[in-house]
Parts: C-alpha cells; sequence; structure tokens
C-alpha cells in the first residue's frame, strides 16, 4: 500500500502545502485582502490627486494599485512558500 509519507509531490520541503489546508487558507485570504487594500487605496488615493476636475485619477490610481498589487501577491507567495516559488 502506497503510504502519503512517500509521495515526494506533497512535502512540504518543496515548496508546496502539503496536507496543510489552514496554511493554504491563510495564503488565500492574505492574497485576497492584498490586492483588495491596493485597489482601494489606488482608488481613493486617485482621487484626492485628481481631485474634482475629471474622473481619470481613481481610473489611474486604481491601475497604479493593480500592479503594486501583483508585486505584493509575488512576494507574499514566496514567503508562504518559503522562497521556492516558480
Amino acid at each position: 500500500m502506497n503510504s502519503s509519507n512517500d509521495d515526494k509531490n506533497r512535502g512540504a520541503d518543496n515548496g508546496s502545502f502539503g496536507d496543510n489546508p489552514w496554511r493554504a487558507m491563510g495564503l488565500i485570504g492574505s492574497v485576497g485582502g492584498t490586492i483588495g487594500a491596493c485597489l482601494g487605496l489606488g482608488y481613493w488615493i486617485g482621487g484626492k490627486v485628481d481631485g474634482a476636475g475629471g474622473s481619470y485619477g481613481s481610473i489611474i490610481g486604481m491601475s497604479v494599485g493593480f500592479l503594486i498589487a501583483v508585486f505584493m501577491t509575488i512576494l507574499l507567495i514566496k514567503a508562504f512558500t518559503g522562497g521556492k516559488a516558480k
């Protein structure tokens, strides 16, 4: 019988989450919070910079916030996987 301890693809030492669902749920929650916070702050800061004149400031702010969120998400995944994310 094949034991799950012999399965090389499921171990926590190769950068995966192994059999720990709480760690995976923590990562998903952190990624969602990071993306939401970056988009929200980008929208708010873009609106403040733009003032009452136009409507493109919020769109540009959200775009910049999204780019920052992508970068932060990559760093977050690397931190959760111990720097072994590919």
